[in-house]
């Protein structure tokens, strides 16, 4: 599985609004239970799912990348939201840098290898540095998928 699989521009928020980890990890949330149509419930069950796979360790990977992770039943296949912020949000990555390039990754709890392929297809993605410039330079969704797909 690759980003490709499961990219929508309709789970693509740029920008994103929140300036600290637990709202841009709402905010995530809140565009695919838009999206999906999911209940408030069912918004609350994602973002504790988030929440508590983040408080075992943080999810930014370096580079001004986070990807917010968990599994979930309430989702019935893997999934990415991808938020865009245009101010530098501390997820506590390996090297200090602090996230604008935030990928959400939920799958169902029987989908363990589709998920921990798309999380590596991400970091593969985002190598580029003249990538994730353009990605944190783009204006809306569909510019953020046309990256995706070139």
């Amino acid at each position: 599985m690759n980003i490709l699989d499961v990219l929508d521009k309709n789970l693509v928020k740029v920008p994103l609004m929140h300036t600290d980890k637990r709202g841009i990890i709402n905010e995530l949330v809140e565009v695919i239970a838009k999206a999906k149509g999911y209940s408030t419930q069912q918004f609350e069950q994602i973002l504790d799912a988030v929440l508590n796979r983040e408080s075992l360790g943080s999810t930014g990977i370096g580079n001004g990348i986070a990807i917010p992770h968990a599994k979930t039943d309430v989702v019935k296949q893997v999934v990415m939201v991808v938020g865009i912020s245009r101010f530098p949000v501390d997820f506590d990555s390996p090297d200090g840098q602090k996230s604008r390039i935030f990928f959400l990754v939920l799958a169902p709890s029987k989908q363990a290898s589709a998920h921990v392929e798309l999380l590596a297809s991400i970091a593969r993605t985002c190598t580029s540095q003249v990538f994730r410039r353009m990605l944190e330079q783009a204006r809306d969704s569909e510019e953020v998928v046309r990256l995706f797909m070139e």
